[in-house]
């Protein structure tokens, strides 16, 4: 596992839940860190991704990605602020540490699918 802030490690929510949702999951909550923190579309609330931005980035047609959305939810990864078409996604507070994961995988190169994924956290 990795060292975060503070040389705590990551944290085992993050970790099990990631494990406990299908591989699907895990590449749609990788897209949705990127597109949360680093997406294109501005001015939108930090942390904050849409569903727009994210069926664009990710390619899935519109069933399959309410399906995924709420498999993670469920599981407690993600919020989903408003109602349809002014959704906004978060993550959950249990899981904002996927922000340091992914600005540490920005850092050295590695990619996201490999961090979230494959659960390959970044030392």
């Amino acid at each position: 596992m990795s060292e975060a802030p503070g040389d705590a490690i990551v944290n085992s929510f993050l970790v099990e839940r990631l494990g406990d949702v299908s591989i699907s999951c895990r590449k749609l909550f990788a897209v949705i860190v990127r597109e949360a923190y680093y997406g294109p579309i501005h001015p939108k609330n930090q942390g904050t991704a849409t569903p727009p931005e994210i069926l664009e980035a990710c390619g899935l047609d519109v069933g399959e990605f309410y399906g995924l959305l709420e498999e993670l939810k469920r599981a407690g990864l993600i919020k989903v602020e408003n109602s349809y078409p002014f959704e906004e996604i978060q993550l959950s507070p249990e899981a904002v540490e996927a922000r340091w994961v992914a600005d540490r995988c920005a850092k050295i190169g590695q990619q996201l699918d490999n961090a979230f994924v494959n659960l390959n956290f970044p030392a």
